[in-house]
């Protein structure tokens, strides 16, 4: 956003006599800032097992994991009832506003531990906000 705006007011340069600009919309898009924890028994020594990350809001928690290098692999899970893979499964400790409310089904699928979200149901930066959030993944190698 702020690079745009800087390339605009310096466009064309000096040398030219007017410059007419319509610009409709132009908005910075939310960010979430999210912290990701792996088991310590899943990390070689030397390795640090927290990550730093960075989400667009209204990206898809799983999607956006996996798209920046996190390895959902948890074989003591039981597999998602909606996406089959055993390592949806993520508890959030920290910036559970961010997220968008549980469905029906997800919410009794986690009634005995409501920090606990499906991935692959969860939005980031739910209804465009911006925060800090922290969160486990593959739960069962804790």
């Amino acid at each position: 956003f702020d690079n745009t705006i800087d390339a605009l007011a310096n466009f064309p340069g000096e040398d030219a006599p007017t410059v007419t600009l319509d610009v409709k919309r132009m908005r910075r898009w939310p960010k979430v800032q999210v912290t990701v924890e792996y088991p310590p028994s899943q990390c070689a020594e030397g390795f640090d097992p927290v990550k730093q990350l960075e989400f667009f809001a209204g990206e898809n928690l799983k999607r956006a994991l996996q798209n920046r290098g996190i390895v959902l692999d948890d074989p003591g899970n039981p597999r998602c009832d909606y996406c089959g893979s055993n390592a949806c499964y993520v508890s959030i400790y920290r910036g559970k506003a961010l997220l968008n409310p549980m469905g029906k089904t997800e919410e009794k699928l986690m009634q005995r531990n409501p920090n606990v979200r499906l991935s692959c149901k969860t939005t980031v930066g739910y209804n465009m906000q911006e925060g800090e959030l922290k969160l486990k993944v593959n739960l069962s190698q804790w």
